[in-house]
């Protein structure tokens, strides 16, 4: 035998070995968003829940910037060996590829996709200072001034950013797309008027509308949240718009199999916890659990999808 062959023997006997004893020391949970956002909340409840079912530290490390492309090249070059796992999530792995001239990944081949968690919908709300109380004013304000209304998210190719494209195209109406790196003190800058509006999720955004610092335009579900009844879907006055972000638990390309199957166990019993389904129905996430190979189905049409809404739209980076 080479010694080629030999030093593959010695990595394919060491990776199975980690994964007899998987996990021996703490993980590291990437997150491609600052502190504050609904992916870093989420990370963290199911970080916490994680740690307990496999009797070891899950640490939570928020990697912000370039739309969560930083976050995911961190993850695609580390080793795969189950201690550096990600959030996927409808930007990072579907609209970014479209979105930016290069990505520093392959959002198929460089990940090992393990299993769908959840979905969300976005709420659309301005700033007081907007003269409208429903879409139907938004739109027509936002025909009479082209370019006034602008709208922040946590980074171009995040839902927010999408979701305001596409009301873009669809309502034909020129709004300006705000990015922030650090989305609290973009949230900070929508209540004091700096900027006029979002599309955000709604277990973050919901607070200051019953606070009545921001007032609801409409959810960009095509049924309306239970969380906030009162407010009805974009779709009712833009036919046809909906849009729905994901969240999903991906690690490095060539995770042994043994890793993928233990983690992949953990995490649809930690979605069946009821303290779990509670919390996450709080915050008005559907839990969305998938097997393996439906999910790695699931994220190349996704890839499709938001990718013609980039390129319908004509969006790119700021």
């Amino acid at each position: 035998m080479g010694l080629w062959a030999l030093a593959l023997c010695s990595a394919m006997t060491s990776l199975g070995a980690q994964a007899q004893d998987y996990p021996n020391r703490p993980i590291r949970f990437v997150v491609p968003y600052s502190a504050g956002t609904t992916t870093d909340v989420i990370a963290r409840i199911y970080a916490q829940k994680l740690s307990e079912e496999l009797g070891q530290s899950v640490v939570v490390d928020n990697k912000a910037g370039a739309g969560g492309n930083i976050a995911a090249e961190t993850v695609a070059r580390a080793a795969p060996d189950g201690y550096t796992l990600t959030f996927s999530t409808s930007a990072t792995h579907a609209t970014n590829p479209a979105l930016y001239s290069k990505v520093p990944f392959d959002p198929i081949k460089d990940f090992t996709h393990i299993t769908l968690m959840v979905s969300a919908p976005n709420m659309l709300v301005i700033n007081p200072k907007v003269p409208a109380n429903n879409m139907a004013e938004l739109i027509a304000y936002a025909k009479a001034n082209p370019g006034k209304l602008t709208y922040i998210s946590a980074g171009s190719g995040t839902s927010p950013h999408m979701a305001g494209e596409l009301l873009k195209t669809m309502a034909d109406i020129d709004i300006q797309h705000v990015p922030y790196k650090n989305i609290t003190q973009g949230l900070t800058d929508l209540l004091s008027g700096e900027v006029t509006m979002t599309f955000y999720h709604v277990p973050v955004i919901y607070p200051h509308v019953k606070s009545g610092q921001l007032k609801a335009m409409g959810v960009a579900t095509a049924e309306r949240n239970p969380i906030a009844p009162e407010v009805p879907p974009i779709g009712d006055t833009v036919k046809g718009y909906e849009l729905r972000p994901w969240w999903g638990l991906s690690g490095p390309a060539g995770m042994p199999k043994d890793v993928v199957d233990k983690l992949y166990k953990a995490t649809t019993k930690i979605m069946t916890d009821p303290d779990v389904q509670k919390r996450f129905t709080e915050l008005g996430m559907i839990i969305t659990p998938m097997p393996t190979q439906e999910f790695n189905e699931f994220t190349v049409t996704e890839l499709a999808k938001w990718g013609k809404i980039v390129r319908d739209s004509g969006a790119k980076a700021n």
